[in-house]
């Protein structure tokens, strides 16, 4: 009967059979769209950046697979609370000869104690893992957030390049048309043709390499939601600013207590620090108590206490211990160097982002000017006052300063949201059982 209740509360295996096709959506309708909160996302076109974010978070295949690692790292966090099972040993001895009356018996109930020495350092350990798999899982879900952001902002730009460049092709291959028949009238000589479709060569080999750069930006923000590739993704108009100069002075002195890899790596220096604790109570291991008794062959019954205990003369488990404090020292040293990096990039970014703003404003007048040019330009080329090739010359500069506006734009916004990841602008506060400094 004791054996059937045992066995009742024991694990049964079942198989999960492995996936024989890849689950990328068709579209967006397919992907999930349920947030933690209950409410849903509406995924109807043109998607904010709010709402990307959120797909990318909710659908990205890399982080539901880390997801499951909190599983992993849970069911560490059960074994280290549970203390080991006992053990019961027994003989029988028949009786072959001599003077004995029956068949000797023994057994023995024996439980070890080393799990109430090193359970508490053991089970903290394991709490800090969990807690080391949770930061790790959010900064990789910030990761691919700020990652949608940065491919959102690429694609805007490349679309917008793009469009630009299509313009400049389209006139230039008007005024390639009419200077060629310029040259066939003899009004304009070949050398002045040759400049005007060089002009038209070079815009159109920036379009197709601008279209294999916004391809390939379309289909890694299709892998980034779990879609199919060349999945089609309408964006609305950004809307991106830097942090205010307190803002970031602020999250500045809070990055250690915030920012989930650093967190992390806090919690791995506390998981090494109580195994070290661990390896050092470990010296006098293993420990266990019990009883054992039994009869001999002539019927004398014996029942009575016993214990093993390990006497640190030797090895006093000095290897461990010396494991774990070059482990400690380690992760000491790796959250010093993370944190160092950390506030040094984030430092960093606030100057660039003024030199950007300032590029930009320059390249803002630049292209004003540009644009104000050709189109006096193309009121003189329409009245036959300048030629083609000239015409053809301020239309292409005009384009070039526009899409170097387009550009200076895309990397002000991006250099924008990189200072919000690493200052973690946007993420949850941090866990409430913070790890020892």
């Amino acid at each position: 009967m004791m054996l059937a209740v045992l066995l009742a509360g024991c694990a049964s295996y079942h198989a999960v059979p492995l996936a024989v096709a890849p689950d990328l959506q068709s579209g967006l309708s397919g992907l999930q769209t349920k947030l933690p909160d209950g409410r849903g996302l509406k995924v109807s076109a043109p998607l904010d950046l709010q709402t990307l974010v959120a797909l990318a978070v909710l659908n990205d295949p890399d982080l539901v697979a880390a997801r499951a690692q909190h599983g992993v790292a849970k069911a560490v966090l059960l074994a280290a609370g549970m203390p080991p099972d006992p053990s019961i040993t027994g003989g029988f001895a028949s009786l072959l000869s001599g003077p004995g009356l029956m068949p000797a018996l023994n057994g023995a109930f024996t439980q070890d104690l080393g799990a109430l020495i090193t359970g508490p350092a053991d089970r903290a350990a394991a709490r800090a893992g969990l807690h080391q798999t949770d930061e790790d899982i959010l900064w990789q879900e910030w990761q691919v957030a700020t990652k949608a952001e940065q491919l959102a902002v690429s694609l805007t730009a490349d679309n917008a390049i793009l469009a630009s460049l299509r313009q400049d092709e389209q006139l230039l291959s008007t005024i390639n048309q009419q200077t060629q028949t310029q040259i066939a009238a003899q009004n304009l000589t070949s050398t002045e043709g040759v400049a005007a479709l060089s002009a038209l060569a070079s815009v159109q080999s920036s379009e197709a390499s601008t279209a294999q750069t916004a391809r390939q930006d379309q289909q890694a923000l299709d892998a980034l939601l779990g879609l199919q590739p060349d999945v089609t993704i309408t964006l609305a108009a950004l809307d991106v600013s830097a942090p205010a100069p307190d803002a970031v002075k602020a999250a500045l002195a809070s990055l250690p207590v915030r920012r989930p890899d650093l967190l992390a790596l806090r919690y791995g220096y506390e998981q090494a620090d109580q195994k070290l604790r661990a390896a050092i109570l470990g010296q006098f291991l293993p420990l266990s108590l019990g009883a054992a008794g039994g009869r001999d062959t002539s019927n004398v019954w014996s029942f009575g206490p016993q214990f093993t205990l390990t006497l640190p003369l030797f090895n006093r488990n000095r290897p461990a211990i010396a494991a774990a404090k070059a482990s400690r020292a380690a992760l000491r040293a790796q959250y010093q160097a993370a944190l160092d990096n950390a506030a040094g990039a984030a430092s960093a970014l606030p100057g660039q982002i003024n030199l950007l703003q300032s590029q930009l404003q320059t390249a803002q007048l630049q292209a004003a000017q540009a644009r104000s040019m050709a189109q006096s330009a193309a009121w003189a080329y329409r009245a036959g006052q300048l030629a083609g090739p000239a015409y053809a010359n301020l239309a292409v500069v005009a384009g070039e300063r526009e899409r170097s506006v387009i550009a200076l734009r895309a990397q002000l916004q991006n250099a924008e949201l990189s200072l919000a990841s690493l200052l973690g602008f946007g993420l949850p506060p941090a866990l409430p059982e913070h790890p020892a400094s």
